[in-house]
């Protein structure tokens, strides 16, 4: 039996600025930790989900409806079975005494006697175990030359937006959640199944502006090459399409993931794929098929409501007038 190797970011230091942004926007209080996954029954055979006891069994895919993530899987599962000691640093610190018994004269046949002494130290608080569950769900099946089943994951504690401290909670379901699937989402606590359908087959996932180095940061975690001049590029390209006021920037999910741009109103976007071809595309009807469509299909000379501008000297002048054309 394979060992399973856990591939992905273990923690979060912080809150992602997305997340608090889609809660921000929720119409209820109350919301969960939740993800969809697609998993690959490749990777279920390299037991790269062995931790949460997915397994395949006659064909056919298993694993428990709820368990309580393993310590051994992460800084955060550990903290969900065994509680936490924090160190109050912020607390003025407190006098402890000691003791310990030590022989007279040195020699313990001459008998022993108890020496006490001081020690000032830092106050402690004990955060007792949550043993939060994980709740999985198989909600599809898809093949695309491997089977992939797609499972639904739900950090089982339901947060409200009214709780002063829930967003002390938040990072720690999102880190519970990260280390177990690698992925992390929040919905409403009453969200459909198409809600998280939707998240798992979306073409485009909306970001935020105003979020420069998260944004790009999650805009480089698409891409399979991890170089410095592929990110100094996703960086140009965020600080050039700034500069035009879009309303979100945009990336492409699945298998349109090295694609990157921003959205000026319902119907205008420009976007372009930053590992192939030298243009820029500003679509003003229907963005949303004709970024489905191949560059061969795009330039065929049947379709309409795009403009593609060539990465040639004063490319920057030309999108502008054209984002600039298009707004109304």
């Amino acid at each position: 039996m394979k060992k399973n190797k856990i591939s992905w970011k273990q923690n979060l230091r912080k809150i992602p600025g997305w997340i608090m942004a889609k809660i921000v926007k929720f119409s209820n209080k109350d919301f969960l930790v939740a993800c969809v996954k697609k998993i690959s029954v490749n990777d279920i055979i390299a037991n790269k989900y062995k931790h949460l006891s997915i397994q395949l069994k006659d064909g056919k895919v298993q694993f428990p409806s709820t368990l309580i993530p393993k310590e051994e899987v992460g800084k955060y599962s550990k903290r969900n079975i065994n509680g936490i000691e924090v160190v109050r640093k912020d607390l003025p610190m407190r006098t402890k005494k000691y003791s310990f018994y030590t022989p007279n004269f040195g020699d313990w046949s001459k008998g022993s006697h108890e020496v006490e002494f001081e020690k000032e130290i830092y106050q402690r608080d004990y955060i007792a175990p949550g043993l939060i569950e994980i709740k999985i769900e198989l909600i599809g099946e898809e093949i695309k030359g491997e089977k992939f089943y797609v499972l639904k994951f739900i950090v089982n504690e339901v947060l409200s937006k009214i709780d002063k401290k829930y967003q002390e909670k938040l990072l720690c379901n999102l880190n519970l959640l990260q280390e177990n699937v690698g992925i992390i989402d929040v919905f409403l606590s009453e969200a459909t199944l198409d809600d998280y359908l939707k998240t798992i087959y979306l073409e485009w996932e909306i970001l935020p502006t105003g979020e420069r180095n998260e944004t790009i940061s999650k805009i480089f975690s698409g891409f399979r090459s991890s170089s410095d001049e592929l990110r100094k590029k996703i960086a140009s390209r965020y600080d050039l399409l700034l500069k035009f006021n879009p309303i979100a920037f945009i990336r492409g999910t699945n298998g349109f993931r090295r694609y990157f741009g921003a959205q000026f109103t319902d119907k205008l976007v420009a976007f372009e794929n930053l590992e192939y071809g030298n243009a820029i595309y500003v679509m003003f009807e229907d963005w949303a098929k004709l970024s489905k469509m191949s560059r061969i299909d795009l330039l065929s000379g049947k379709m309409s409501g795009f403009t593609r501008i060539v990465h040639r000297k004063g490319w920057e002048k030309q999108l502008g007038r054209a984002i600039e054309e298009n707004l109304t």
